[in-house]
């Protein structure tokens, strides 16, 4: 057997089979026992072996118990190759116990081999026909596995111990001693091998013959009945004289001294008789010598000598020479003939001759060599001949491991010929296509525990597929089995029940009792009951019991029914159903301790329209707040601007409307969304629908409950620091509204001019604002330091919002403090910590004859200001005239003036009108109402068209006096206000349409075209219908708006109103003119008239100014 010698340096050689057992308690010890490789494994005992290259164990020290495993990985399947060489077992064993196979992975989820084949086939451990087993695997692990025996196996005595070792080859440029030992292995794999039994290694990187013979053409690997691919035939090795030639022999003497001779060697054929066909050639050979002339020297041979030749190792000598013979020509004799050159049939014979000559003598003629056929009776034995090969068959498999094979046909031997040597039939393994394995299960783990220790619970039991295998199909059925167990009830302790609610007190007042109880459930199973009490008891109504008057009665408010309720108590009643929510009101005592009723309060009221976009709204925000682009965010905006600028019905629409501005500043925030100029208008007007004097009532309930003011200035503030964040350098926005202006503009921090407000040229101003004279001057360093490393390219946004109808709103009048300006706020973002220069802001009084100009700015901090959050700090006054004062603030806030009354001064405007007022309509209407009683009392003798006209004046005069002085102290009341408003622009206009129609009369008497009740009933429309024509119109197009003031019940001086008024007023005065100027050119046909008592005509005879009764045809 041949050994692997490891050569160490100044040691002597070692088998290798001495080596490994020298190494074999080593390779035991170190990294021999590891875990197995992630999921391939689940046994507790398991072997990985990692890293090494040759090694051998006995299973009796790996597989101590079932189920065990081994492992051994290949370190890189495209470079290395795994040998194994399995001794088996010569007793006791177990068969479909040990399993062997190789794989590339294990999926741990599924419990699956992938890329999984099988050696068992091969390997057959208890088959000891093959005492060893070879097996070549090429994947990433090769697995040997020991598992439990089946239920139907007879256990044996003995454990049916077995040897494996194995081997790592490179299949590039293999260690020598690792191919000496595969070599040995390849060579008792194949001498065991039969066509039953295959070999398990299939090529081998190694070259297994040394020195590897020259295949000539057909020459092929067979051994044992076995053909072999890809690999050498082993040869006779040509030593020691067995087949072919023998080397050449050393040269012979010369045949001659001088004038030229021949030298000759020889070699011998030392194949046996039935190999002479690898004997081809000459026998022996030669070369001329000693080619110089001769000088009288001795004989010498003939240059024209030939060589001798052979065909054959072996000679008869037949034919011997005759003794005495000589050549015709020279008298040489013929040497005699030589062996035949066959033993049997017809061959050759030859004889030679030398020529003698001198100097002196003539040359040779004739032939040296002289050959003959000789015939001997024997006949010649013919050995078998084979044909050649069969092409060879196709696979025994379609797939997997098969065998081809091929065939010869000899040609039988004759006259004692040797029969063919070599086998008739050639076999050799193929393998068109690995075959798809499908996977396998393998057997059930055992059972788990239950997994609880009472009560239900489960045990599961797994098991591990094998496979599949190329393009096999998977095992089938569940990897994981669970069934249920019970162990016993388990114990179940008492649970209390939640508790009830609190009953009801035994006592409204003066101290009752609430109780509640609860149900324990359980215990079960001998569990523990419940801890604690059943019952709770607690003391409610403890306040004492209100006297009879101190309870607010049964009331009827507002179509609202409200109950009996206890001083302190607030009722709640659902607000009406075009809102939801609930109207509050509360009971309270007076200052004699009597139980009265307070307004109700509708700040807890929306209207639906408010409360949809309110939803609306906070939908957006959640999706800005998600990151999502919302579209409607800009019809949202334009619905609330429209719902707003129709009124609100309740203080809780306010609040609404704050809210719903207040969420869009949030979604403009966003960096994805940028506000249209339309939205920003929209946002403007809202906030300025917020201010309009009809919502004055709803903002001092929504302050004495809700939120203060401040909302709307920090609503305001967070808008103009959005916006800022989307304009660009040295642009301005302008805003101007019925109830505010907003002016915004963005500077660098080193700015070249001041900022003014208001700007020259501002287009699109209101009556109000462009007759503002209010002014703020923000300076260009308010906000630089001076430094020189002071960065210029940053920027600051400001905002300046003049407010025309806050400080009504606020309800800053104390007993001799009043508001003297409108509010004006200044903003500034980022916000500065401090200011480089002040701000100046000039207001223009809004009442004459106050004193002590005081500057107060809006103050969330000085919560111990007397004016609740405004401030008098920061800024100070400095009275510009007695109708304007300045006021220079080293701060940014909103700001406005604070005057003290003149004692004399009465500015309630709920208090009579002026006595001035009083008078002059009072005169005016008792003189008119005598004018109207005397021409009543006379009328029978004054009746006429001109009497009815004038009468008819004097009662539209009359009713506007009286509307006067009654809208003074209407202001307040909005429908009221715009119905005086509205009725007054209708009186006035009367009292001039009744002047044109006495104009008209006039010229009708003139020209004589007077028709009695015809007439009169153009008069009636032209007087009374002509201006509720007007007002109709004006009210319808301005839908009331304009029609009352804040501080007169009057058409506004705003939106164009007024020539509502002033231009029939116009129309009517050119009318009179007119018809004057015709009436007096124009002759009348009655110029010969008479009047009564008159004896002379006359044009036309007045009596008190009216026609004489014998005039009018009556």
């Amino acid at each position: 057997m041949t050994s692997i010698v490891f050569l160490f340096p100044g040691q002597a050689r070692w088998p290798l089979p001495v080596l490994l057992l020298y190494l074999a308690p080593l390779l035991l010890r170190r990294d021999w026992c590891h875990a197995a490789p992630s999921g391939p494994e689940s046994d507790s005992c398991s072997t990985l072996v990692q890293s090494r290259f040759f090694g051998f164990f006995l299973s009796s020290s790996v597989f101590p118990s079932v189920p065990c495993s081994w492992t051994l990985q290949n370190p890189d399947p495209r470079r290395y190759t795994i040998f194994i060489k399995m001794t088996k077992p010569t007793e006791a064993c177990m068969p479909s116990q040990l399993r062997t196979f190789q794989y590339d992975s294990f999926l741990e989820t599924t419990r699956t081999y992938l890329g999984m084949e099988s050696f068992d086939e091969v390997v057959r451990l208890c088959d000891i026909s093959a005492p060893v087993a070879f097996l070549e695997a090429g994947k990433q692990f090769l697995q040997i596995r020991k598992g439990p025996p089946r239920a139907s196996m007879v256990i044996t005595d003995g454990d049916g111990e077995f040897k494996t070792e194995y081997l790592v080859v490179g299949k590039r440029n293999p260690s020598m001693a690792a191919c000496q030992m595969l070599c040995q292995w390849l060579e008792d794999c194949l001498a065991s091998s039969t066509s039953n039994r295959p070999c398990g290694i299939m090529q081998t990187p190694c070259l297994c013959w040394d020195p590897p013979p020259q295949l000539s053409e057909g020459d092929s690997c067979y051994h044992n009945g076995v053909y072999l691919e890809n690999c050498l035939p082993t040869l006779l090795q040509i030593k020691g004289g067995f087949g072919g030639w023998s080397v050449w022999g050393q040269w012979a003497q010369c045949s001659s001294e001088c004038g030229g001779g021949i030298q000759t060697r020889t070699r011998t054929c030392q194949s046996p008789p039935e190999e002479l066909y690898l004997c081809e050639g000459v026998v022996e050979e030669g070369r001329p010598c000693n080619s110089q002339s001769c000088t009288g020297k001795g004989r010498h041979l003939s240059r024209s000598q030939s060589l001798r030749s052979v065909d054959s190792r072996k000679r008869d000598d037949v034919d011997k020479p005759r003794s005495g013979q000589q050549s015709p020509q020279t008298g040489e004799e013929w040497s005699a003939w030589s062996v035949c050159s066959a033993t049997c049939g017809e061959g050759w014979q030859s004889r030679t001759r030398f020529c003698v000559s001198s100097s002196y003598s003539t040359q040779c003629s004739g032939p040296l060599r002289e050959q003959r056929p000789c015939n001997n009776s024997a006949v010649c034995p013919v050995h078998g001949a084979w044909d050649e090969w069969s092409p060879w068959s196709l696979c025994s498999s379609t797939c997997g491991r098969g065998y081809r094979s091929r065939t010869r046909t000899c040609t039988p031997p004759q006259f004692g010929g040797d029969p063919c040597d070599g086998p008739e039939k050639q076999t050799k393994f193929c393998n068109i296509a690995v075959c798809p394995v499908d996977g396998v299960w393998n057997e059930w783990s055992s059972w788990s525990s239950c997994s609880a220790s009472c009560s239900n619970g489960t045990m599961q039991r797994t098991r591990e597929c094998n496979g599949p295998s190329y393009g096999g199909s998977e095992c089938r059925g569940e990897w994981l089995e669970t069934v249920d167990c019970f162990l016993g009830e388990c114990p179940v302790d008492g649970k209390w029940q939640p508790w009830s609610l609190w009953s009801g007190c035994s006592k409204t007042c003066g101290g009752g009792n609430q109780q509640r109880n609860r149900i324990c459930y359980g215990p079960f199973f001998g569990g523990q009951s419940c801890p604690g009490e059943q019952e709770e008891i607690r003391r409610c109504n403890e306040k004492r019991c209100p006297e009879l008057y101190e309870i607010c009665g049964e009331d009827n408010f507002s179509n609202v029914v409200w109950k009996m309720t206890a001083a302190g108590d607030t009722a709640a009643v659902r607000c009406p159903p075009n809102a939801i929510g609930l109207i509050l009101r509360r009971c309270t005592l007076d200052e004699e301790g009597i139980a009265y009723w307070e307004n109700p309060t509708y700040m807890k009221c929306i209207s639906n329209d408010y409360r949809s976009i309110q939803t609306l709204t906070r939908e957006h925000l959640s999706k800005a707040q998600r990151g999502l682009v919302g579209d409607g965010v800009s019809e949202v905006m334009n619905k609330l601007r429209v719902t707003s600028s129709e009124g609100t019905s309740y203080s809780g629409d306010l609040l609404a409307i704050v809210d719903v501005l207040k969420n869009m500043t949030e979604i403009f925030r966003r960096a994805y969304y940028s506000p249209s100029s339309a939205d920003m208008r929209n946002f403007v007007q809202s906030v300025s629908n917020l201010l309009m004097e009809e919502n004055r009532e709803r903002w001092e309930e929504a302050q004495l409950l809700g939120p203060n003011i401040k909302e709307l200035f920090r609503l305001v503030e967070d808008f103009v620091d959005v916006i800022g964040l989307r304009m660009k350098d040295f642009q301005d926005m302008y805003e101007v509204t019925d109830n505010l202006v907003l002016s915004i503009h963005k500077r660098p921090v080193v700015g070249q001019a001041d900022i003014s407000f208001p700007m020259k040229g501002w287009r699109g101003m209101v009556d109000w604002a462009r007759n503002s004279e209010d002014r703020v001057t923000i300076p260009k360093n308010i906000l630089s330091t001076g430094q020189p490393g002071e960065n210029d390219s940053s920027t600051f946004v400001t905002g300046i919002v003049l407010y025309r109808n806050l400080g009504s709103i606020l309800t800053l009048q104390r007993n001799s403090t009043v508001l003297n300006s409108k509010v004006l706020s200044v903003t500034i973002k980022p916000t500065p910590a401090s200011l480089s220069a002040p701000v100046v802001v000039e207001f223009s009084h809004l009442y004459n004859g106050t004193t002590n100009q005081t500057c107060i700015s809006w103050d969330e901090s000085d919560s111990a200001s007397l004016l609740g959050s405004w401030s008098a700090r920061g800024c100070k006054a400095v009275l510009v005239d007695s109708f304007r004062t300045k006021c220079v603030c080293d701060r940014l806030s909103t700001f406005a003036i604070l005057a003290r009354l003149n004692p004399e001064m009465n500015m309630d405007k709920t208090q009579l009108p002026s006595v001035t007022l009083i008078v002059g309509c009072g005169v005016s209407s008792l003189t008119l109402l005598l004018l109207i009683i005397i021409y009543v009392s006379v009328w029978r003798y004054i009746r006429s068209e001109r009497s009815v006209i004038l009468i008819n004046f004097c009662l539209s005069i009359i009713s506007s006096n009286a509307l006067i002085l009654i809208g003074q102290t209407q202001t307040r009341n909005k429908v009221l206000c715009t119905l005086i408003a509205a009725f007054l622009h209708f009186f006035f206009l009367s009292s001039f349409c009744w002047v044109l129609t006495e104009a008209w009369q006039s010229y009708m008497a003139v020209t004589g075209r007077l028709r009695n009740r015809i007439i009169r009933k153009r008069f009636l429309c032209l007087g009374w219908g002509l201006p509720a024509l007007v007002v109709a119109i004006s009210v319808g197009f301005t839908k009331a708006k304009g029609y009352g003031t804040p501080s007169y019940c009057w058409l506004s001086l705003e939106g164009g109103l007024l020539y509502a008024f002033v231009g029939p007023a116009a129309a009517v005065v050119l009318g009179i003119t007119v018809e004057l100027l015709c009436g007096f050119a124009t002759p009348g046909p009655h110029m010969d008239v008479s009047c009564p008592g008159h004896h002379r005509p006359t044009r036309l005879c007045y009596c008190h100014g009216a026609l004489h009764p014998a005039q009018r045809g009556t």
